[in-house]
């Protein structure tokens, strides 16, 4: 979702709170602490959208920001983050979670300029499904739509079936 529109924005950060939510109803450690690390690991690969605040103040960073779209790059940023973590393993799980969400959603998209290269240093080529037009709206709605959902399903959850408000943080 390489478009500059807030909306891609929305969705990868709603995706990443879906996957967290969704587990926590099984596995306690993905808790809203470590849910929030992945929704900021969501939006580490789209760190190349600083280019639109860049260039209204005259400088061009385009030659060097797209290397922060390729999944490597976010990785080594996940690892600096995560270093100021107590729990630094625990920190990095949930900046990657994020990061593999928003290049899983990114996937689905039809190409745009040069695409994302997923398999960067091994493979120049770029890699896209093709399955979604970059400004479908609709993905949006549905997205954030299926979010409340869940998050409705879990305070539900929490009130009637028992089950405890999150107990383990990173900190």
């Amino acid at each position: 979702m390489r478009d500059g529109k807030v909306p891609d924005w929305i969705v990868h950060i709603c995706v990443a709170y879906l996957v967290c939510r969704i587990l926590y109803f099984k596995y306690p450690l993905f808790n809203s602490a470590n849910t929030t690390l992945a929704m900021v690991g969501a939006l580490l690969p789209d760190i190349i959208k600083l280019q639109i605040i860049f260039s209204q103040i005259g400088i061009d960073l385009t030659d060097f920001l797209p290397v922060f779209h390729i999944p490597i790059t976010s990785f080594l940023m996940a690892g600096v983050i995560s270093l100021f973590f107590e729990n630094k393993k625990i920190a990095f799980l949930f900046l990657v979670i994020g990061a593999i969400s928003h290049f899983a959603m990114d996937s689905l998209l039809f190409d745009i300029g040069e695409g994302m290269y997923l398999f960067f240093p091994f493979s120049w080529q770029s890699f896209h499904m093709d399955l979604i037009p970059p400004d479908d709206y609709w993905i949006t709605l549905f997205i954030l739509t299926l979010t409340f959902l869940v998050y409705l399903l879990g305070l539900w959850i929490q009130k009637y079936q028992n089950i405890p408000v999150d107990k383990e943080t990173v900190d």
